[in-house]
């Protein structure tokens, strides 16, 4: 096969007052027509910085240095990018080559229906009439799988789901039929079970004689790698670390990074996280530290200008489960079926609307702020973004100091020693409690977050989604942490993720949250060998891993319905793959039922094979 790309010795700078930084250093490889080539590394590795050199998109900040870039075009003439004027920049781009960008919602106009703006493409590239555009538009819509691409044509980005829109940036890529299309990671916010279906039409694309395009993939997640693409180059600090066929590279890495890239998955930690268990599981206290009890949470809609409504957001729902001391119970399900907000609710951040939340024998369903004080120093939470959750005009000392003097657990000179311990502990030097949360990384900014979790010396630990925002080394840094801290501290843990894999390694039980329900509840081992809820499976095999092997995924069509207006009866039944008569006709109502010891799954599915 012939040379569609070749990129030799790349260079590209920033710019800024200080002096310039260089994000490229000598970049050179090749993609064949035909081929997917995956681009991975860490945050700051340079793969959107290749992108966009490619594309011709780069802030004004930022510049090629030196170094080729050449396509193949349409024509079969080699073009050397970087010596085309704007005007014929703009003619390859769409039409020779295109992008889909991480966040479609960003890269949408709000102002346009998503037909218009596919047909603005075909137009812009195409001497073809508006009714030809226009059969085309809904051929591409019909490509991508849209449902009902006629309605669907007519309809504005937030309209549509985040899946949805993803494809309509696939669809426009794909518009003008272009011989390269770069994905800039157009998987990473979607939830496993989009990604799923989203990973599903980029290997129908990528066979198919229609469309012949070639696919740089540019990604964090190794999974997806191994699942789509041909060949793979890892990067590190703005230079290609490695490259090679996508078995080759995994089974065989070469470089160092590669290698601890790989092996700071956590499905290559699993077994031995298992092995633990088994020796710890006679030691382990199996006393009840807490117990909820048909735990509901519904948010009014507020509705015309007198806010008068009689709907309102199902967010939990009938929520019952157990956690046991020293444990960790992993929480596991899409956006939007309620993990975070029955986290939020258990610690009272938010009001239940009914039910029982029982904190050590201690009824606190309706006890008063006042009264929550006390509770709230044994119950802490870590949450998702702490750049979000740190005061800005802080320092890590002070931000620390703050809820030891509020809750008067010591002076203000024994609480400075106990801090630098405390920091100490989660991995940071005690100069950071000078600075301030903006001169930290990401992965710092969650030990802080752990940090300023335990200084109240708590016994019940929330963490919602720690790791999600991480790359995959950081998180595996945190996840140890983590998993220290608890041995340490003797700490009990409701950990949320979206993260099967993460899942798996760190948590000792599981409970599968769908719009608001659990579906399913298990110990860790039991749930991921031997899944009995039809959303359980789809989930677990629709995560991408790089060990597994290739077998054949459950997919979930649709996406998760609105919590204002759920299905009756099963919530799932409406994407139930295998749903009984009964099931789907609504007509049985939801209730968890145990199959075998602690293993407990919603009565409906049980019939669902």
């Amino acid at each position: 096969m012939e040379d569609l790309l070749k990129v030799s010795n790349l260079n590209t700078e920033f710019k800024s007052d200080y002096g310039s930084k260089p994000a490229l250093n000598n970049i050179s490889f090749n993609i064949k027509e035909g081929e997917v080539l995956a681009l991975v590394g860490e945050s700051g590795s340079g793969k959107t910085v290749t992108s966009l050199s490619i594309m011709g998109l780069l802030p004004n900040n930022a510049s090629v240095e030196n170094g080729e870039i050449k396509l193949l075009s349409k024509k079969n003439k080699e073009i050397n990018i970087l010596n085309l004027s704007d005007e014929k920049h703009n003619e390859i781009r769409g039409n020779d080559i295109s992008m889909v960008f991480q966040e479609p919602m960003t890269c949408l106009n709000p102002t346009m229906t998503v037909g218009e703006q596919i047909l603005e493409v075909i137009i812009r590239h195409k001497k073809i009439s508006k009714i030809n555009a226009k059969k085309e538009m809904i051929g591409l819509l019909e490509l991508v799988e849209i449902p009902d691409p006629i309605q669907r044509s007519i309809e504005y980005p937030h309209q549509l789901s985040g899946g949805m829109r993803q494809r309509i940036m696939i669809a426009i890529a794909l518009a003008c039929s272009p011989k390269l299309i770069i994905a800039d990671e157009p998987t990473s916010a979607l939830d496993v079970t989009i990604q799923a279906q989203l990973l599903e039409l980029l290997k129908k694309l990528k066979n198919s004689i229609v469309t012949k395009t070639s696919i740089l993939f540019i990604t964090h997640d190794l999974g997806i790698v191994k699942e789509l693409a041909d060949r793979v180059i890892v990067m590190y600090q703005g230079k290609i670390v490695e490259e090679g066929n996508v078995l080759d590279v995994f089974e065989n890495p070469k470089h160092s990074y590669t290698n601890n890239l790989i092996q700071s998955l956590p499905e290559f930690k699993i077994e031995k996280r298992k092995q633990n268990k088994i020796i710890k599981k006679e030691t382990n206290n199996k006393n009840i530290i807490l117990s909820i009890k048909n735990l509901y949470k519904e948010f009014p809609v507020d509705k015309g200008i007198f806010k008068q409504s009689s709907e309102s957001v199902k967010a939990v729902q009938n929520v019952s489960l157990n956690v046991r001391q020293n444990k960790i119970l992993g929480l596991v399900g899409e956006s939007g079926s309620g993990k975070s907000t029955l986290g939020k609710t258990i610690i009272k951040l938010i009001e239940p609307t009914s039910g029982k939340i029982n904190f050590k024998n201690q009824d606190i369903s309706n006890f008063n702020r006042q009264k929550m004080q006390n509770i709230r120093q044994k119950i802490q939470m870590i949450f998702q973004d702490p750049f979000a959750s740190l005061n800005p005009r802080k320092n890590i000392l002070d931000t620390l100091m703050e809820p030891i003097l509020v809750h008067k657990l010591m002076k203000k000179n024994e609480a400075t020693e106990y801090i630098k311990q405390i920091i100490h502990d989660v991995g940071l030097p005690i100069e950071s409690l000078i600075r301030f949360p903006h001169e930290f990384s990401g992965g710092q900014r969650q030990r802080i977050g752990i940090a300023r979790a335990l200084v109240l010396k708590p016994e019940f630990i929330i963490a919602d989604e720690p790791v999600s925002a991480l790359d995959v080394s950081i998180q595996a840094q945190v996840l140890n942490l983590l998993e220290t801290i608890k041995e340490t501290y003797n700490l009990t843990m409701i950990f949320i993720s979206h993260d099967l894999s993460v899942i798996e390694y760190f948590c000792d039980e599981v409970a599968v949250m769908y719009l608001g329900h659990i579906v399913e509840m298990a110990p860790v081992n039991e749930l991921f060998s031997n899944p009995k809820h039809s959303y359980t499976k789809a989930l677990l095999s629709a995560v991408p891993k790089v060990k597994a092997k290739k077998t054949n995924k459950i997919l979930i069509k649709g996406d998760i319905p609105s919590p204002i207006n759920p299905p009756s009866g099963c919530v799932f039944r409406t994407r139930c793959p295998n749903p009984t008569h009964d099931c789907k006709e609504g007509n049985i109502q939801m209730g968890l039922i145990e199959v075998s010891p602690n293993h407990w799954v919603d009565q409906c599915c049980v019939n669902c094979h």
